[in-house]
């Protein structure tokens, strides 16, 4: 079956450019095989994700190849965009939003909004204020950008601050967040509008001192309802992705809060998981993160390189008041060559390695029954020597799941960074169920449909075997799956 988008010659014509950047990067170790990278340039937050006309498109912060390096970053951000009929195969489309039209220095981040008979994009353009733009043709590649922009300009003496926008409505009424901070508080300050062009400050509607540390912000704001809840999903500059379920009364309207959550437990900017845009199907909700290098001086190569990772799209959904994620369903038809192994007994510090190399582009999933072990340890992306590996661990007594990357590379330009530990606590009697995606520099962990963990690492090409090890005790491996990934980038071509 044909999973890829087939581009009309007309537009294929305008994406030859970025077709032939990619093919440039077809032998670079650290290319991924199935993640949206960019063709060429700087790619950073994910923005304005939306279904549109039967198909998937994401649209992200981009510094394209053509800008120089000597640009400053606020004054180089356009809005790449890509487009799927899938979620797993993508194509480049023309640059959607720039800043060489408009009152804007720089294209920064924002939603989608779509109605029935156009999308629009709101963003904040640098130096100017939210603005929004309008598109209606069958692949988006036509965005107008409102003659009106800036519709909330920057005002220094607002009792408000205006950085990253959420766009939605109420029936007809038009709501917007600018996310940000206040007070040294996350701030989400809400606005309204009848007509779009004309907009009225509400106040905050959330303002948050409790759940966040001082100084935290609620950048990258997506706000959607979801599971008969609301949730509030945006991204703390100081500690990464974070999330609010509650209600939502649209006549206030007001949110109150009854759960808060982190979807990052390590330190930002080192290659973890960044901003999210989340893009709406119905009652589906599929959420994208970048995810960033984690390599020093990775901004410095714009013109000649690429940078920059978008995760895999993610499910959304809530569970006893947390928010859920897990890996579209649609990665299934790119598994190949599936290997497995069942029932292996787990001697307490003694590592059992996968009978053959396991991939540098995988994904596999383990079942274990930690028995009376305190520890278990899953390697993957390991050297021959033991040099390199990057190990999942699970610990029973502190009920929590982590990943170590301070052996995933001996190259002396990745920046160190601690290991990413997260809460985990099993039921009695229940099995760590680990699926693990593994794409050359990116490793992202589910568990148990409970948490999950995201690093980047830059392993020899070499390393790719995978391991068990209990520790403190024995314990047994149900079941472990693995599958080879397809390369999504030349698919059908």
């Amino acid at each position: 079956m044909d999973h890829v988008t087939a581009l009309p010659d007309r537009i294929a014509e305008r994406t030859a450019e970025a077709r032939a950047r990619r093919r440039r990067f077809d032998d670079d170790p650290f290319r991924p095989n199935y993640h949206f990278f960019p063709p060429g340039g700087v790619l950073h937050d994910p923005n304005g994700a939306l279904y549109w006309n039967g198909r998937y498109h994401l649209f992200y912060q981009f510094w394209p190849p053509t800008i120089p390096e000597t640009r400053e970053w606020d004054a180089a951000m356009h809005w790449g965009h890509a487009v799927s009929d899938d979620l797993v195969h993508w194509r480049d489309l023309p640059i959607a939003l720039g800043p060489d039209s408009g009152p804007e220095r720089g294209c920064y981040s924002g939603q989608a909004l779509v109605e029935d008979e156009r999308v629009l994009l709101a963003y904040f353009g640098t130096d100017a204020g939210i603005c929004l733009a309008t598109g209606t043709d069958e692949y988006l590649l036509d965005f107008q950008k409102f003659e009106a922009n800036p519709v909330v300009p920057v005002d220094e003496d607002a009792p408000y601050e205006i950085f990253d926008p959420c766009l939605w409505a109420d029936g007809e009424i038009y709501r917007l967040l600018s996310g940000w901070k206040t007070d040294r508080r996350a701030t989400e300050f809400l606005f309204e509008s009848d007509d779009l062009r004309e907009w009225t400050y509400h106040g905050p509607l959330l303002e948050d001192g409790f759940y966040t540390d001082p100084d935290e912000d609620g950048a990258v704001p997506n706000f959607f309802a979801l599971d008969g809840k609301h949730v509030l999903l945006c991204f703390s500059h100081p500690r990464g992705p974070h999330y609010y379920v509650g209600e939502y009364d649209d006549t206030g309207p007001t949110f109150d809060i009854e759960t808060h959550g982190r979807l990052n437990h390590g330190p930002v900017d080192q290659g973890n998981l960044h901003a999210p845009s989340v893009l709406h199907e119905g009652d589906r909700r599929v959420a994208f993160f970048n995810v960033v290098e984690g390599r020093r001086n990775w901004q410095d190569t714009p013109t000649e390189g690429w940078a920059g990772v978008i995760g895999l799209p993610r499910d959304l959904s809530i569970e006893d008041g947390q928010l859920r994620l897990e890996p579209v369903e649609e990665l299934r038809t790119i598994r190949r060559d599936h290997r497995r192994v069942e029932s292996v007994s787990l001697s307490p510090e003694d590592e059992w390695q996968f009978p053959e190399p396991g991939g540098r582009s995988i994904e596999l999933h383990a079942t274990v029954d930690l028995g009376d072990a305190d520890q278990l340890d899953l390697g993957v992306l390991g050297s021959q020597d033991g040099s390199e590996r990057t190990t999942i661990s699970y610990w029973r007594g502190s009920d929590a799941l982590g990943i170590d990357t301070s052996h995933s590379s001996t190259d002396a330009a990745v920046l160190a960074r601690p290991p990413e530990v997260g809460s985990l606590v099993l039921d009695d009697d229940e099995l760590l169920d680990l699926r693990v995606f593994v794409d050359t520099t990116i490793v992202e962990v589910f568990a148990n449909g409970r948490q999950t963990l995201t690093a980047r690492v830059y392993p020899n090409v070499e390393s790719t075997a995978i391991s068990l090890l209990a520790r403190r005790g024995s314990a047994h491996l149900h079941s472990l799956d693995v599958w080879t990934m397809d390369d999504i980038w030349h698919a059908n071509e």
